[in-house]
């Protein structure tokens, strides 16, 4: 599975983070530019929930098999 994140929508919330069941371990919500944002720590933990995708406002996510 393959996750994008678009770092121009992320609002680096944490929602996808906090919906996804390793969420620790696949994203982390760090300072860019002067702005936050969501950045992918460890995809290979992907389960394919989807979880992230359907949580995220701003539509800044998509999966990829």
């Amino acid at each position: 599975m393959k996750i994008y994140i678009d770092e121009k929508k992320c609002t680096g919330c944490g929602k996808c983070k906090a919906a996804c069941p390793k969420g620790p371990r696949i994203y982390s919500i760090e300072e860019k530019d002067g702005r936050k944002v969501c950045v992918l720590k460890d995809p290979s933990y992907c389960l394919g929930c989807r979880m992230c995708v359907t949580v995220c406002t701003e539509d800044a996510i998509t999966l990829e098999n």
